[in-house]
């Protein structure tokens, strides 16, 4: 991010895939002459910085942050790891943070297709100017917390000995919820080892009183602030002996891979949610955690 000696300029992140880069530069110096400074990876962090560790304090500095979104920037994994953070920084802080600007008519991700975007198919700088005027408005301008309100539920599963706390804006729907949760938590669909010769595939639902969410608003279904939501996982196993039909997940069940394999798969999956995976996965039922979704 380009500082300089004027602390009232606004700071942007900008979030883009590699093969637009040359349109982030001018979309870059377009915010410039609107008088915003912005973080454009690499070439905002200094040769011995870490770039983990610059990214994320960039993010954590920005005032806004900006997708440039087109089929370059599909499932590309930097990037959908940037916009999720941003977007969860916007659910925590209640307040516009995450903007897309299409550069193309390629379809957004689920999570983002109901949010509002600006297209740059012609003029960036266009683009820039309504931004910039946007985020200069008087703070009473913009809109308040309770025009977005989120609550907080808790997702968990007892298999897995995991659980975290998730905003998600009250107006959801049962199929919003599920993106926000996989993202959140990110997810995978697929884990393995040994060159894809063994591994584990992963399919997610989400439970609620011990029923299944469907697509409806979650204030129609009941789902409020403080509300316990289950993580159904199922899983298939697959290796040189064959694969295995999709069953819920259980600790310490292998069906066609050895336990050890088991236990370094899910680790790979989910270490991120837990504070420790115990090498012998029984061990959980023994502390007395029933077995669960």
């Amino acid at each position: 991010m380009r500082h300089t000696a004027d602390p009232a300029r606004l700071r942007v992140f900008l979030c883009f895939a590699g093969d637009d880069r040359p349109r982030a530069k001018q979309f870059e110096r377009d915010l410039c002459d609107h008088g915003v400074d912005t973080f454009l990876d690499e070439q905002s962090i200094a040769a011995a910085e870490n770039l983990v560790l610059a990214i994320n304090r960039a993010l954590t500095q920005a005032d806004y942050f900006v997708l440039l979104w087109s089929r370059h920037a599909v499932d590309r994994q930097s990037v959908e790891l940037e916009w999720t953070a941003a977007l969860l920084r916007e659910l925590e802080e209640r307040r516009p943070f995450l903007f897309v600007v299409r550069l193309d008519e390629t379809p957004m991700p689920l999570l983002l297709a109901p949010r509002k975007y600006l297209d740059a198919f012609g003029s960036l700088d266009a683009v820039a100017a309504r931004l910039t005027a946007n985020w200069h408005q008087p703070a009473a301008e913009h809109h308040s917390a309770e025009d977005c309100p989120t609550i907080a539920v808790c997702v968990r599963n007892r298999a897995l000995s995991v659980a975290h706390s998730i905003s998600v804006p009250a107006q959801a729907t049962g199929r919003q919820l599920e993106n926000v949760v996989r993202s959140a938590l990110a997810l995978p669909d697929l884990v393995t080892k040994f060159n894809g010769k063994i591994g584990m595939r992963f399919y997610y639902s989400l439970n609620s009183d011990g029923e299944p969410v469907p697509d409806e608003p979650l204030t129609a279904l009941g789902i409020v602030d403080g509300a316990t939501i289950d993580l159904m996982v199922q899983v298939e196993q697959f290796g040189p002996a064959g694969s295995s039909p999709r069953s819920a997940y259980r600790a310490g069940e292998s069906k066609v891979l050895s336990p050890e394999a088991v236990r370094v798969l899910v680790n790979v999956a989910f270490g991120h949610l837990m504070v420790a995976l115990s090498p012998d996965p029984t061990q959980h039922r023994r502390r007395g955690s029933a077995p669960g979704p």
